[in-house]
């Protein structure tokens, strides 16, 4: 399901405009097509996640993917515009009485009550979409955590919240496991980030290999998708370089958050857990040995690394 301008600003209203649902049934149905329509990491079609949590995983997904739609779609619209919808999801989210037909702000508030989630990890997502909508490379990994810390951990937050399992233990062990799939998506998607103009290395880590953003960007002069070979022998060596440092803190999060599936008793959600995990370490893996062919290509798993990968994550979950 894919929005014009005018539907995705239809759903910032509090009505919903053309997809105005009278029912709670109406809104469940849009929220489960919109998020199995637009399958990615969040497992919403995982048949590990038990039917009675199915409709909560396709609310929230529909949040998200709306939220992330407009920091997308509207990127070259009008930026107050984009701003002002981003704004007016907060409001729907914030102020749910005002919520009258709006097919996915109806269920949201429905799952937020009946799960009695906090707003916060929604707000923190939004607060990421502006950060998109706004990009600024990261200085150090300070900067680059802080960004993890509102696009991907409030994901983690929310799969414990929706199984009641959301502790204080957990928490940090679950943002390990999310801040590294968020940098392990950054590093096998240079190849779509620099022709944007956009460079998720912090600056620190360029500097102490002696590598400039401008010298990546120049792989992709003018924002051209094809890469020019010349500059990218420029800099082989000392983006390696680079690339491993980045590897292995990234190993690092998730070597810790490893830790956070003895704490699961949900089976299913453990296997899920295991599952994600070993698949974010194989697509970092891969990546690292692309070497620098990943900032002209992008691995994706396939289903040659399904054995090692259910080997890998059986390991994980039986500890």
């Amino acid at each position: 399901m894919k929005f014009s301008h005018e539907e995705l600003l239809d759903l910032t209203t509090p009505h919903g405009g053309r997809f105005a649902a009278t029912t709670r049934e109406e809104s469940h149905r849009f929220c489960r097509r919109l998020a199995l329509g637009h399958y990615e990491n969040f497992p919403v079609g995982s048949l590990l996640i038990p039917r009675r949590l199915q409709q909560h995983f396709y609310s929230i997904y529909a949040f998200s993917r709306l939220a992330d739609d407009i920091a997308d779609e509207l990127a070259q619209e009008n930026t107050v515009e984009k701003f002002t919808a981003l704004k007016r999801l907060e409001t729907l989210l914030m102020q749910p009485e005002i919520v009258c037909g709006n097919p996915i702000f109806t269920a949201l508030h429905e799952t937020i009550s009946t799960k009695a989630i906090p707003t916060l990890p929604f707000q923190k997502l939004l607060t990421a979409f502006r950060m998109d909508s706004d990009f600024r490379q990261a200085r150090n990994y300070e900067d680059l955590e802080h960004y993890c810390a509102h696009s991907a951990n409030p994901v983690g937050e929310l799969v414990l919240r929706l199984f009641d399992l959301y502790t204080p233990e957990r928490e940090p062990l679950s943002n390990a496991v999310c801040t590294g799939l968020q940098l392990a998506n950054f590093w096998q998607d240079f190849s779509r980030d620099l022709p944007v103009g956009r460079v998720f290395i912090p600056q620190e880590v360029l500097s102490e290999c002696g590598l400039a953003a401008s010298e990546l960007l120049a792989i992709y002069p003018n924002g051209r998708l094809e890469a020019d070979t010349k500059a990218l022998k420029v800099v082989k060596d000392r983006f390696f370089q680079c690339f491993t440092l980045l590897f292995h803190q990234t190993k690092s999060y998730f070597a810790d958050g490893r830790a956070l599936l003895p704490t699961i008793p949900h089976k299913r959600l453990r296997a899920e857990l295991a599952l994600t995990i070993a698949g974010g370490e194989r697509i970092l893996e891969q990546s690292f040995h692309l070497r620098h062919d990943i900032l002209i290509r992008r691995v994706q798993l396939s289903k040659r690394d399904t054995p090692a990968l259910l080997a890998q994550s059986a390991r994980y979950f039986f500890g």
